[in-house]
């Protein structure tokens, strides 16, 4: 067989603003108030060992201006550990904005579902040091007819002038689609966010022509106008029937067993793409949507909880993030260019195979397990690996890292 090498993305040249290689750890839950987010201050130092370097929070509990020194607080000690804040307002915009956007506004809560407007509530963020704001979802206009992506973009026009006049080189954050394209071409054209987060990732299919298809997409549509890629590998809230991608689309639509493993290879192959990422909380502990407390401060609880003996255990969930992502920092694959890599004579037809710098990365989506060649020097991998003769074997539904000088 011939090797065949595909360039899909040209990193940009030169240094590189902070955004369009950070790593994000979310605290997605909206149940956080200024009580909360000093009970949550420990996770920060978590957040810094796993090496990302910011932190996102929806603190919809959180009035104002009564609750300004508390989200100061916070964001100073994020500060101090170097890590940045990015302050979430979803669902300010009752309809254009919020998963539940045709179901009576049943996702905003807290000082959101009382009013305070966008913009409003993010310059009080802004004013005490965050580092960027966040809208959260974004429903299309073909879902939801009150959505005006006019009004939207007026509205990105008047937050990158506020975000201008307090941070130096702060942030704006969005998940789209890539189910409706041209609304995600919109927002890439007309608004230019910081971190334009499709769900490219999350409705792909466990097969290699699915994760080619979807990846390359979605990095030609940032490529094309200069915005950094950001990914998110699960939503940035549980999926139930109403939420869910349609049926036999995504990698997820399988039993919870096999679920759970395609979520830490996923987890994997997303560590290893250019531009941001976001880890949600608790998904560096392998966590189950349906095991999650709704609470951020119990969940937080739960980590560190279970984090000090994770660490201990080679190959655990919480090892494989670590050391992912100081792999990435380290190697600079969040700025390296991206390859599709076909017919090497020792994979398989259907296995998915990328070349990020120097990193090979296989997500084994076949049936069974790949022999690597002899030398083959691994570097992580999702899942525990096996032995044959003298050959590593890579199981199904496992995603390795490859230094890939030992396997050309």
């Amino acid at each position: 067989m011939t090797t065949t090498t595909t360039l899909v993305h040209r990193p940009l040249n030169g240094p590189l603003e902070w955004w369009r290689e950070a790593m994000v750890y979310e605290i997605p839950s909206p149940e956080l108030n200024g009580q909360g987010l000093a009970r949550i201050q420990g996770l920060l130092d978590h957040v810094l060992w796993l090496g990302f370097s910011s932190v996102l929070i929806r603190p919809s509990r959180l009035s104002l201006p009564a609750g300004t020194e508390a989200l100061r607080t916070f964001t100073s000690q994020a500060h101090e550990r170097g890590l940045r804040v990015i302050g979430r307002v979803s669902g300010a915009l009752g309809p254009v904005t919020g998963i539940h956007a045709r179901d009576d506004q049943r996702y905003l809560i807290g000082a959101e579902k009382a009013g305070d407007g966008l913009l409003e509530r993010a310059e009080a963020f802004l004013s005490v040091g965050v580092d960027g704001i966040d809208f959260g979802t974004i429903i299309p206009p073909e879902v939801a007819g009150q959505t005006d992506l006019a009004q939207l973009t007026e509205y990105f026009t008047t937050l990158q002038g506020l975000i201008t006049s307090y941070v130096d080189d702060g942030v704006i954050g969005a998940d789209v689609s890539a189910a409706y394209p041209d609304s995600l071409l919109h927002h890439l054209q007309e608004d230019w966010l910081h971190h334009l987060r499709d769900d490219s990732l999350l409705l792909a299919g466990w097969n290699v022509e699915s994760l080619t298809r979807h990846l390359s997409r979605s990095l030609a549509d940032h490529d094309r106008f200069g915005s950094a890629p950001a990914w998110r590998h699960l939503p940035c809230h549980g999926l139930d029937e109403d939420t869910a991608p349609g049926p036999g689309r995504p990698w997820s639509a399988v039993e919870e067993v096999e679920r759970l493993k395609r979520t830490a290879a996923m987890q994997a192959l997303m560590l290893a793409l250019p531009g941001a990422v976001y880890l949600r909380q608790g998904d560096e502990i392998s966590i189950p949507d349906r095991e999650r407390p709704d609470s951020p401060v119990e969940l937080a609880l739960r980590v560190g909880q279970i984090a000090p003996g994770e660490n201990q255990q080679l190959g655990s969930p919480l090892a494989n993030v670590r050391h992912a992502a100081h792999l990435r920092r380290d190697r600079r694959l969040a700025a390296a260019p991206l390859a599709f890599v076909t017919g090497m004579d020792w994979s398989r037809p259907d296995v998915f195979t990328l070349l990020a710098r120097d990193v090979l990365v296989v997500v084994n989506t076949a049936e069974h397990a790949v022999a690597l060649p002899e030398h083959a020097e691994v570097l992580m991998s999702s899942q525990l690996l096996g032995r044959d003769d003298n050959h590593v074997l890579v199981p199904p539904t496992t995603t390795t890292w490859i230094e890939a000088s030992t396997v050309a």
